[in-house]
């Protein structure tokens, strides 16, 4: 027995040196400059490891399919600026990345999450981008917590092609939101398109230009305890055999949601197959509560 753990531990220190991955996690830092780029510093990264950035980073940056496991934590100063207009600012392509306390602006998008990539985005501010403030693309999953995204030409969040993404939250269990601000972008707050799902709790989204959630082709959402206020369309739009409940579930999912600024249209607008299910709240537009066309199902109460 005793020969059995001694081989055992000596077999897990021969893995642990030729596996540098499962060497102990490292904090590092970077001051952004000419001759010090994030895209380059991340290719040293190791599962686990920090990298707390500082400076202004003038560049477009690639966090490839091999980095995996990382925090880039921008300390509420670091910026991102996409140099080159017609490439994202920010691309992920690695798992289980977590990106912080950044402000990001120029490029397409702000943060571009591609081909299955999983990213947490908590409290960094997307701004002034050419495209989307964030985008989900090709089955990626996003959890959106205590965010700023504003001023976009398009859409703050876009959730697309089977992608999923928790807005506003990081677990079911959690005792209360952490909400993200989704304001003044001109396409609208958030859109979920192309079969994709998501999750939308205790979020601020008022001012876009268009409606504050929409929800089409063949996908769903949850939309929870989120104030949705002074938009330029809907509040809620919901089509192309779409489907949204509303303050259904338990916890910080049982609450419906609230205006205090009416939207320019209706709160709830449905049609092309839809339904919608729930409740209402004092979700309003300037055009009434609810228009429901095109045989979409209606399983709203006050």
């Amino acid at each position: 027995m005793r020969t059995t753990v001694k081989g055992l531990l000596i077999g897990l220190g021969l893995v642990a040196c030729l596996h540098p991955s499962l060497a102990e996690a490292e904090t590092r830092t970077l001051t952004c400059g000419p001759t010090a780029t994030l895209g380059e510093s991340l290719k040293g990264l190791k599962p686990g490891d920090v990298l707390l950035v500082s400076g202004a980073c003038n560049e477009n940056v690639v966090i490839p399919e091999s980095v995996q496991n990382i925090t880039v934590d921008g300390q509420g100063r670091a910026t991102i600026l996409g140099a080159e207009a017609r490439r994202n600012t920010v691309v992920v392509g690695g798992r289980g990345i977590t990106l912080k306390r950044l402000i990001m602006s120029g490029g397409r998008s702000g943060v571009a999450v591609l081909r299955g990539a999983s990213v947490l985005l908590d409290g960094n501010t997307i701004q002034g981008t050419g495209n989307y403030g964030i985008a989900l693309h090709e089955h990626s999953s996003a959890r959106i917590v205590n965010n700023t995204v504003q001023n976009n030409p398009r859409f703050g969040i876009l959730v697309e092609e089977g992608s999923f993404a928790r807005i506003g939250f990081l677990l079911a269990l959690d005792a209360a939101p952490s909400p993200n601000i989704i304001q003044d972008n001109r396409g609208g707050g958030i859109q979920v398109r192309f079969s994709a799902m998501a999750r939308i709790v205790g979020n601020r989204i008022s001012g876009n230009g268009g409606n504050g959630v929409e929800v089409t082709e063949a996908s769903q959402a949850t939309i929870d305890d989120n104030m949705i206020s002074g938009n330029g369309r809907d509040g809620i739009a919901v089509s192309g055999n779409s489907g949204v409940t509303i303050g259904m579930g338990p916890g910080i999912f049982s609450n419906p949601n609230s205006t205090m600024t009416d939207n320019a249209g209706v709160g709830i607008r449905c049609g092309i197959g839809g339904y919608v299910a729930g409740r209402t709240g004092t979700l309003n537009g300037s055009k009434g509560v609810k228009d429901f066309t095109g045989g979409c199902i209606d399983r709203l109460n006050p």
